[in-house]
């Protein structure tokens, strides 16, 4: 299962979609494994990433749950980049293989 799918869409990096990505204001709060919980903004998707808009004094961890506003489900995903205060992420969901 990846992207929406999963009802969450997330963005790659810069131009590296798989399909088209979407302007969105969705409130969301990041999960850092050290239990710290940081606001932060969706701000574009695509269903192979997304972009989040969080404040450039946090360096974000690799790897995160991201809640959104409106799901019980917490994301897992990966940090592909961040630069001042916009960060880019990817599903990290573990590979299903079939038997």
């Amino acid at each position: 299962m990846r992207g929406n799918e999963s009802g969450f869409p997330v963005d790659a990096a810069a131009n590296r979609r798989d399909g088209d990505r979407r302007e969105v204001l969705i409130p969301a709060t990041i999960r850092c494994p050290d239990g710290e919980s940081i606001s932060c903004i969706l701000r574009d998707m695509s269903p192979g990433g997304a972009k989040l808009s969080v404040s450039r004094r946090h360096r974000l961890p690799p790897t995160f749950t991201l809640s959104v506003t409106g799901h019980e489900t917490r994301y897992p995903v990966r940090r592909v980049w961040q630069r001042a205060d916009a960060a880019g992420v990817v599903l990290d969901l573990p590979e299903i293989t079939g038997s």
